[in-house]
């Protein structure tokens, strides 16, 4: 079985690579390295340029791979960025994992992790970690481009 990691040539996402790697699983990536680079990837992933949109490219993925879960860490994170450009971070971040989200459900993967933020929690009121339970309370585009792709999944 292996595990897709979405966003694998970013900081965050590379090192869930070689974690992944170091555990002996087996992994493949899809990156399009907009922000990301081929050289932190792990060279025993599987790498696969392109879009997490890219629905022929993921048919491939699926194809090619005994995919048992996805680790989701593609996506847009500045929140200056996405007041400038919501409807950019709306797509990218929304609408994209959208398309992963429903060719996963087709692919019939099982598993599926995403690497959402804090900020759909909004300004902390105290300095104590956020509880899961806190209200939802978005402040940016980039939160709310999140908030949604929980709500989808």
């Amino acid at each position: 079985m292996t595990v897709l990691v979405t966003g694998g040539g970013g900081y965050i996402g590379s090192h869930m690579v070689w974690a992944l790697v170091d555990a002996g699983e087996d992994v493949a990536v899809i990156d399009r390295l907009s922000t990301g680079f081929r050289w932190a990837i792990a060279p025993q992933a599987k790498f696969y340029e392109g879009d997490i949109a890219d629905t022929v490219l993921l048919e491939r993925i699926f194809a090619e791979n005994s995919i048992d879960a996805i680790i989701h860490f593609a996506g847009s994170i500045v929140v200056p960025e996405s007041v400038a450009d919501p409807l950019g971070y709306y797509e990218n971040n929304t609408v994209k994992s959208r398309a992963l989200i429903a060719a996963a459900v087709k692919a019939g993967v099982p598993h599926f992790v995403f690497s959402s933020t804090a900020a759909v929690y909004g300004t902390p009121v105290s300095n104590d970690p956020v509880a899961e339970e806190a209200s939802l309370n978005p402040e940016s585009p980039y939160g709310s481009s999140k908030l949604m792709t929980e709500i989808m999944l």
